[in-house]
């Protein structure tokens, strides 16, 4: 594992702030919990259950607060300053710096898999997701939500630049279905709101995802506008304000939610 990567640096630059900022974390982590927790899963005695590998954990999920069933979760993340808070927050958690492409976890070890908001950073989905195989046991479950296609569109309007995502066909593209069956996988659009231009901003940066060195080599970033002072910045915050909503300046997302079965 390469503790140099950009993706690694930008989220333990983020970890003391992350929590300050994961507003839309905290909403889809709420979606991938209530998709496992549906009554047929209680039923099949599968979801999140068991021994769970929360890939790129961040900063840590309660899963007990949320009623799955668990034995142990493995969290894992590239970030280690990520982990320390996990590991100050949920001492009860065994911690794994590593990457989801190449993970020092035993086959066949893992009951379920949680992954929030994670692999839009990786470059290699397909090695990701051939992994994630190795270490599920059999009829074994992943839940994972991904940021996707047609997300930040307001920084588009406002000339700000941005990571370019994935499309829901190109993720599914990416999974093996000789190893995996395909449950459930939809995009949803989630949409936060804030204050101001900067609160909005920031609601990127805080938590690391301001990073574009990832990417990979078929997306490509979109054209930017740089600032070049304050006029600029002032002309920026007019701008924005012509998007407000009642509820504040929207930041849209296209996050695609997916429930795998390995076969």
């Amino acid at each position: 594992m390469n503790l140099d990567n950009p993706v690694a640096v930008k989220f333990s630059q983020a970890a003391a702030t992350y929590k300050q900022h994961d507003v839309l974390q905290r909403i889809t982590a709420s979606r991938l919990i209530k998709l496992a927790n549906t009554e047929y899963n209680a039923d099949k005695k599968t979801g999140l259950t068991g021994h769970l590998l929360d890939l790129g954990c961040g900063p840590g999920t309660d899963f007990e607060s949320n009623h799955c069933q668990l034995t142990k979760v493995t969290a894992v993340d590239l970030s280690p300053q990520m982990l320390n808070v996990v590991q100050q927050s949920f001492p009860q958690y065994h911690t794994v710096c590593a990457d989801a492409a190449n993970l020092p976890i035993t086959a066949n070890s893992m009951d379920s898999i949680y992954s929030n908001l994670v692999l839009q950073w990786c470059d290699e989905l397909t090695q990701v997701f051939n992994e994630l195989n190795r270490v599920i046991k059999p009829q074994g479950q992943a839940f994972i939500s991904v940021v996707s296609d047609g997300s930040l569109s307001q920084l588009e309007t406002l000339g700000l630049g941005h990571n370019s995502f994935r499309h829901l066909d190109d993720i599914i593209a990416a999974i093996d279905t000789e190893k995996w069956q395909i449950l459930s996988a939809e995009t949803t659009t989630e949409q936060v709101h804030f204050a101001d231009l900067k609160a909005l901003l920031y609601s990127i940066k805080g938590v690391g995802a301001s990073v574009n060195e990832y990417q990979d080599k078929s997306l490509t970033d979109k054209k930017t506008n740089r600032l070049r002072g304050r006029k600029d910045w002032l002309a920026l915050m007019d701008k924005a304000e012509s998007l407000r909503e009642a509820n504040g300046l929207p930041l849209s997302y296209n996050i695609s939610y997916l429930q795998l079965g390995k076969r």
